[in-house]
């Protein structure tokens, strides 16, 4: 910072070295804490390492899925929507989604990612079914999680495949 010549007071100096030892050393001038004026203990109180606050650690945000069953038509596809439960303390998250169990027809689209910003913004998935031969309404069991924290933040949904096959009738 450059002040014009004439202008610059010995006061306005002194101040603002006081206000930068005080905030470095944590020492306010008056106190029995501060160093003495002109005193060499002030370069040693400067160079003295200040310590780092230990950052908190927040609640794990949680998955949230709606609906927590949909139904599928056969050939077809359907939407989930998914979003966090709280702001991640840290950057980009991202929920994975697989099948658990159930019937191989039913399958899910790709991962999500979420900014830190946008983690209460709602984010699609789709869910597909694949045409088969039977008749039956497979259903299967998915899970969605942070990848990044394994064992956490899981929500658990269903889909139900609604068929269009026609029954074959049985011989009577």
């Amino acid at each position: 910072m450059r002040f014009p010549h004439g202008r610059l007071r010995h006061s306005a100096v002194l101040a603002a070295v006081v206000a930068t030892a005080s905030a470095v050393t944590g020492l306010v001038p008056g106190t029995a804490d501060a160093a003495p004026r002109g005193s060499a203990r002030v370069a040693h109180l400067l160079s003295t390492p200040v310590p780092t606050p230990t950052p908190s650690v927040s609640a794990t945000p949680s998955v949230i899925v709606t609906p927590a069953q949909v139904v599928v038509p056969e050939g077809g596809s359907a939407l989930i929507y998914v979003r966090l439960s709280q702001r991640p303390s840290y950057g980009w998250v991202t929920v994975d989604s697989e099948r658990l169990f159930g019937d191989p027809d039913l399958s899910i689209g790709p991962r999500l990612l979420f900014p830190a910003d946008r983690w209460s913004t709602w984010q699609s998935l789709l869910v597909f079914a694949e045409e088969d031969d039977d008749a039956t309404d497979g259903t299967a069991t998915f899970q969605s999680r942070i990848s990044q924290l394994p064992g956490s933040g899981v929500a658990e949904w269903s889909a139900m495949e609604l068929d269009n096959d026609v029954p074959t009738p049985s011989p009577t």
